[in-house]
């Protein structure tokens, strides 16, 4: 037999059972059921009503439209944000779990809850996007009697012990916020943590505490109503949404904490979805009605890739972890 009658029919052999296999792989990826086929929960660390919680149901809205599946939020506050990181964690990476990150339980606790987690935010969580950035502003109950941040070291230095300082929770940014203003100001206030923004918030405006950081999205309604006194804004710019208010960092120079929210995904979730995730977010995040949205409650929009999330990410817990050591601060 001629050797080029051969290799023809060995090529007609080896295409034909290309096609077979092609054809086979083809019916098996037509049969897998298509992502998403059910609804997709979104974890948030914090309860109903703060500014987290505010931020995960736009982003579940405009997410579940834009998958034709409904993003379902789940509240499950405590330990500061890290039970909510740690049911993500443990959750089967299919595209099915996502969670609503924030400096609380993915930058902060590695450092401040060191040997308490039962995760480990680099191993067992994938950064999908970084939502928005946005500061913290010191508001004081106007009972206090001061206007500005300047008169209220000068009032905690000559009433060491007096006043007391609220947060959404000892480890927190507005935690850490706090003890960064008992370190670099000077002052002994009284830290109160509380388990998240709302009932913070609740105990500012009743009384319970005489002043605290809480974030632009929940502050600034209060501050217009008259309810709470604005005192400084807690980024290393002032905000446009009151460019009269100084910051923390014109009194206190290198004062800077900025919060951020940002969606994560259980390792193992295969990356074509998170892919997918983080440009149906960034595709949102470039519309006008998401600038209006997100500048109403004193964010910006960022939606950026995943890997620009994760190197943020390295970066922050590097800053927090040599911060927390260098000042001695103790989050328990």
């Amino acid at each position: 037999m001629h050797p080029s009658s051969a290799s023809r029919r060995r090529f007609v052999r080896l295409a034909g059972a290309a096609a077979l296999a092609a054809a086979a792989a083809s019916a098996a990826w037509a049969q897998a059921p298509a992502w998403p086929d059910r609804p997709i929960k979104l974890l948030v660390g914090f309860p109903a009503g703060g500014a987290s919680d505010l931020m995960a149901r736009l982003v579940a809205e405009r997410l579940g439209s834009a998958l034709g599946q409904p993003v379902v939020v789940e509240n499950r506050p405590g330990a500061a944000g890290t039970l909510a990181a740690s049911l993500a964690a443990k959750s089967a990476g299919d595209g099915y779990t996502l969670l609503l990150a924030s400096p609380t339980a993915i930058t902060l606790a590695p450092t401040t809850m060191a040997g308490k987690l039962a995760y480990d935010p680099a191993r067992d969580l994938m950064p999908v996007t970084m939502v928005n950035r946005y500061p913290l502003i010191l508001v004081a109950n106007p009972q206090l009697g001061v206007k500005t941040f300047p008169e209220f070291l000068a009032r905690a230095r000559t009433q060491p012990g007096k006043i007391n300082f609220g947060s959404f929770g000892a480890n927190t940014s507005g935690g850490l916020a706090t003890e960064m203003v008992k370190v670099m100001g000077k002052v002994d206030v009284l830290h109160v943590p509380f388990n998240g923004g709302a009932p913070a918030t609740q105990a500012l405006l009743g009384g319970t505490v005489d002043l605290g950081f809480d974030t632009v999205v929940t502050a600034l309604n209060n501050v217009k109503a008259g309810k709470l006194v604005p005192l400084a804004v807690s980024g290393a710019k002032r905000t446009s949404l009151a460019p009269d208010l100084p910051t923390v960092g014109e009194t206190l120079p290198g004062f800077e904490a900025d919060s951020w929210t940002g969606l994560m995904a259980p390792a193992g979730t295969p990356p074509a979805i998170v892919a997918r995730i983080q440009a149906e977010i960034a595709k949102f995040l470039a519309t006008s009605d998401a600038r209006e949205r997100f500048a109403g409650m004193g964010a910006e929009g960022v939606g950026s890739r995943p890997d620009e999330f994760a190197a943020y990410l390295r970066e922050e817990t590097q800053r927090y972890a040599k911060l927390v050591r260098e000042a001695n601060l103790k989050l328990e």
